[in-house]
C-alpha cells in the first residue's frame, strides 16, 4: 500500500517540573541558565506525523526532540515530497534515503526526530490495516505483553501513586555548584533511597552534565546508597570519556546513554567501543520501530541490555516484543506531573500497580488528540 499523503501537526508544549525546576544539564555551568531548562531551550512544541495510505487508512507517530515547529518546516520543504507515492511497507530503504537526503543539514538531532515520527506512522498504518497491535505485527506473540516499569522524576511521593518500586532520579546540580551541589545531589538520592527501600533499584538520570572527574567523584560519594546506572554522565559525542567512566567504574555502577544518539552508526560506535553497560536508545528520534530493530540487534550481539529512554505506547509496544534478559524495564515518565493535563494523542498507558500493559488494539491503539490542535487550545505535556 502506497502512501498517498504526510502531514505534521504542530502543538505548543506546556511548562513542567522538567523545564522549570533545577535539573543538572549541559548548560548548568552557565549561571544565566542553570536554574531552568527553559531559559534555553526557549519555546517547545510536539509534533505528530500524520500519514494517509492510499485507501484512506490515516494513522499517527510521535516525533522526538521538542522543536515540532522546526519539524514541520522540514516536512513542508524537503520530506513530504520524498515520502508521498512511496510503499508504506518498505521502511528500511524509506528511512535510509531520507537519512541521505537530508545529511545536509541533519545527520541527527531534528531529522532524525522527523524520520521517526514518519516511521512510527506507518507502522500505526501497517497495525490499523492488518487489525492487529504493532506488537504482534512485530513478533506474533509478543515475548512480554505486560512489563514492569521504573519511574523517572524528582518526586518519591509519587511512587506510591502508581505502585512502582523503582526510581531514576533526575540530579540537580553538576561541576559549576562544587561540594554544595554535591551536598545536595546526596540529599535528593537518599531521600529516594529512603522512600524506595533496600530491595527497590535507584539509578541517576545526568542529562550530560557531568564531568569524568566530578563522575567519579559523585560515585564514590553515593556507593552507599547501591545505585544501579547513571545515565549519560557526559555530552554524547564524548566517547572516550565514556569508555573511561565505564573502565574505571566496573563493579561499582553500570554506565547507561543513547537518548541522545539518533543512528545506527552511532549506536555502533557506543557499543562497540565500550562506552556503555546498557543502552538506551529514545523510539522517538533514533529511527521509530525501523530503527531501534536495528539497535537491539546491536545490543543483543553485545550482550548489553537495551532498556528505552522514553514512554508511550510505541516504546512499549517495541519493549514487548523483546525478551527479558534483554530488556527487563520500561521507563514511565510523568509527563502530567506539571500544568499540563493533555497530550497530543488520545492514549498514554499508566502504569497500575507498577505493570504496564500493552494496549490490544490494532496499530499502536491511538488516535489524533484533535482538540489540542485547535485555536486556544492549552498547551500540552511536555516530552521530548
Amino acid at each position: 500500500m502506497r502512501l498517498r499523503g504526510l502531514d505534521c501537526h504542530v502543538a505548543p508544549m506546556a511548562p513542567s517540573w522538567l523545564t522549570e525546576t533545577v535539573i543538572a544539564n549541559p548548560m548548568s555551568g552557565y549561571p544565566e541558565y542553570w536554574q531552568r531548562r527553559s531559559s534555553w531551550f526557549r519555546a517547545m512544541s510536539a509534533a505528530v506525523i500524520e500519514v494517509e495510505l492510499e485507501d484512506g487508512t490515516r494513522e499517527f507517530g510521535f516525533c522526538g526532540g521538542g522543536k515540532g515547529s522546526a519539524i514541520a518546516a522540514a516536512v513542508d520543504e524537503q520530506l513530504r515530497s520524498l515520502v508521498v507515492g512511496r510503499d508504506a511497507g518498505d521502511l528500511e530503504t524509506l528511512q535510509e534515503q531520507l537519512y541521505r537526503a537530508s545529511i545536509f543539514y541533519g545527520r541527527g538531532g531534528l531529522t532524525q526526530a522527523a524520520l521517526s515520527g514518519i516511521d512510527l506512522a506507518c507502522w500505526d498504518a501497517r497495525g490499523e490495516q492488518a487489525g492487529v497491535p504493532v506488537a504482534r505485527l512485530l513478533a506474533g506473540e509478543p515475548a512480554r505483553a505486560a512489563r514492569a516499569v521504573y519511574y523517572t522524576g524528582n518526586d518519591p511521593a509519587a511512587l506510591a501513586e502508581f505502585g512502582i518500586r523503582d526510581m531514576k532520579v533526575a540530579v540537580p546540580y553538576g561541576p559549576a555548584h562544587g561540594e554544595e551541589g554535591m551536598r545536595a545531589n546526596e540529599v535528593a538520592v537518599a531521600q529516594a533511597r529512603e522512600v524506595l527501600g533496600a530491595d527497590g533499584f535507584l539509578s541517576l538520570n545526568i542529562y550530560m552534565a557531568w564531568s569524568v572527574s566530578y563522575t567519579l567523584r559523585m560515585v564514590e560519594r553515593l556507593q552507599k546508597y547501591r545505585l544501579n546506572w547513571i545515565e549519560e554522565p557526559v555530552l554524547p559525542d564524548d566517547y572516550a570519556s565514556y569508555a573511561e567512566l565505564r573502565r574505571r567504574l566496573a563493579g561499582s555502577v553500570r554506565i547507561s546513554g543513547g537518548e541522545h544518539e539518533y543512528t545506527y552508526a552511532g549506536f555502533e560506535r557506543l557499543i562497540g567501543e565500550g562506552c556503555v553497560d546498557l543502552v538506551q536508545p529514545d523510539i522517538y528520534r533514533a529511527g521509530g520501530i525501523t530503527g531501534l530493530r536495528r539497535i537491539a540487534g546491536l545490543a543483543q550481539r553485545a550482550g548489553i541490555q537495551l532498556i528505552c529512554h522514553g514512554t508511550g505506547s510505541a516504546t512499549y509496544h517495541f519493549l514487548a516484543t523483546l525478551p527479558p534478559q534483554t530488556t527487563p524495564y520500561a521507563e514511565f515518565l510523568d509527563i502530567y506531573r506539571g500544568e499540563a493535563k493533555t497530550w497530543v494523542l488520545t492514549d498514554d498507558p499508566r502504569p497500575p500497580g507498577g505493570i504496564l500493559t500493552v494496549p490490544t488494539a490494532p496499530g499502536f491503539g491511538y488516535d489524533l488528540n484533535a482538540a489540542v490542535f485547535t485555536p486556544g487550545a492549552p498547551s500540552v505535556a511536555t516530552i521530548w
